[in-house]
């Protein structure tokens, strides 16, 4: 009755975690517990402001530079007398106004004047315009693609400008040599512009992955053990309605784990149930065990006891035997008795036969004294022949007698011996039906080995789920 309801419990709950799969795949927990993909003024200010702070360190550097070329080409007044400023308006824009937009292009423009100043300490020596193409991937720091374009115009900005100065006269230095003027500043422009967009690609893909991951830090977060797991969150698309990798494992990671933990809470009911049944069935098993061996040595004692009494039957079927023997051997001596009695009154019947005719005979004489006591013998001849006689008829009664006795042993001796052939079989048979009962007592102690072993399992396993509830309960459904 148990197992029957146990089964039916174990059909309703695999019909319910089924329902509970398909509502979980056709519906999304949204609103208050969704997170959306991070956006870029939040989630990239840290980078932002690490960018600003590589600023400050890149123009100190620039300043070391201009410092060395001052000296290199006597110019060290105009060097520090542009280069500090420079330097110390970035130090103080990242002091205080670190990881803001403006921050971010007034940082690009200072390294665009610490790059002109490099150009200007060197006369327009055409070698330093590098220091350009070796500033713009700072940019890349800010994994944003605007610094990169307002840093690019500001070059081409700063190349047109200044060879118009330089041109008009004034002490500004751009170019060195015949190659100036709008074809330089076009050439000079045209890499620049390549340069912008070859980074901009490049800051693209910087965005793209620090985006995803500051998206996987907050999708982590939900998942602190110590603080509790939050499976109630789900990743959400961006604008462009996609959802991004790490967002699609983190869904799926929630929608499993939900059907998981909500599965794993009927089955813990089950799996208390099933316990209390394993408890049950394993003190049946105990009681099971004892009454097969009870069972067991009862039946070796009715055999033992099946024994004594076809030892008891063999001895009385020697005892009738001995007394079948003993009636033939009375019955042949009384058969010997009889003849030699049918001889004695066979004789006597001659005897009283010749008395008769010597009476006879006498009856003719005149009588004597003789004759008297031929009288008195005949009637004792006839006295001793009927009591022959009689005695005849009782020997015969008692031969009849001794006959049926004769027949009833021996039927005895035939139900004697019948008695212990079927003892013996029935030994056997008892003998047969107890190593039958043994090898089913001991195959029936391994199925209840095995029942308690399985029982064991489940209180075992009963244990472990209680550990999993306890560690599941921190999961937030």
């Amino acid at each position: 009755m148990k197992t029957g309801t146990l089964e039916f419990h174990i059909r309703i709950r695999y019909l319910e975690i089924q329902r509970m799969q398909a509502q979980y795949t056709a519906t999304r927990p949204t609103g208050p517990q969704a997170i959306h993909p991070p956006h870029l003024a939040t989630d990239l200010g840290a980078i932002r402001i690490q960018a600003d702070q590589l600023c400050v360190w890149v123009s100190l550097a620039c300043l070391g530079f201009a410092v060395v070329q001052g000296l290199a080409y006597n110019n060290l007044a105009e060097a520090l007398g542009w280069g500090v400023p420079l330097f110390s308006a970035s130090y103080l824009l990242t002091r205080f106004f670190a990881g803001q937009t403006l921050t971010m292009y007034l940082n690009a423009a200072l390294l665009v004047g610490m790059g002109a100043l490099h150009v200007h300490v060197a006369r327009g020596l055409l070698e330093f315009h590098f220091s350009f193409f070796m500033l713009l991937p700072v940019m890349l720091a800010y994994r944003d693609t605007r610094p990169l374009i307002g840093m690019g115009l500001m070059i081409v900005a700063h190349h047109i400008v200044f060879d118009m100065l330089q041109r008009a006269g004034f002490d500004c230095y751009i170019f060195r040599g015949p190659f100036s003027g709008l074809p330089a500043v076009a050439l000079h422009g045209f890499y620049v512009v390549v340069a912008v967009l070859l980074l901009s690609m490049i800051a693209k893909t910087l965005r793209d992955h620090a985006m995803a991951a500051q998206e996987s830090s907050q999708l982590i977060s939900y998942l602190d053990k110590e603080k509790g797991i939050n499976l109630q969150v789900r990743a959400q698309p961006d604008e462009a309605g996609k959802v991004s990798a790490m967002g699609k494992v983190f869904n799926d990671y929630a929608d499993n784990m939900s059907l998981v933990v909500a599965a794993f809470k009927m089955l813990r009911t089950d799996i208390r149930e099933l316990s209390h049944i394993a408890k049950h069935l394993g003190a049946d098993n105990t009681h099971q065990v004892e009454d097969s061996a009870q069972a067991s040595r009862n039946l070796r004692t009715f055999i033992q006891h099946l024994g004594d009494q076809t030892r008891m039957g063999q001895t009385t079927a020697d005892l009738s035997r001995k007394v079948t023997e003993d009636c033939f051997d009375l019955i042949n001596e009384l058969n010997q008795s009889l003849e030699q009695l049918q001889k004695i009154s066979k004789n006597a019947f001659d005897s009283k036969q010749q008395l008769q005719s010597l009476h006879k005979e006498l009856n003719k004489l005149p009588e004597s004294s003789s004759q008297q006591h031929l009288q008195v013998t005949l009637n004792n001849l006839d006295n001793l022949n009927e009591r022959t006689n009689d005695f005849m008829n009782k020997m015969d009664l008692l031969k009849s007698g001794l006959n049926a006795i004769e027949n009833q042993v021996v039927s005895i001796d035939r139900a004697t011996h019948q008695w212990v052939e079927n003892g013996h079989a029935n030994q056997r048979q008892g003998w047969e039906v107890l190593g039958s009962m043994d090898s089913m007592q001991t195959r029936a102690e391994s199925a209840l080995r095995t029942l308690g072993s399985t029982v064991q399992t489940i209180l075992r396993a009963d244990e472990l789920t209680r550990e999993m509830e306890k560690r599941l309960s921190r999961f937030d459904l």
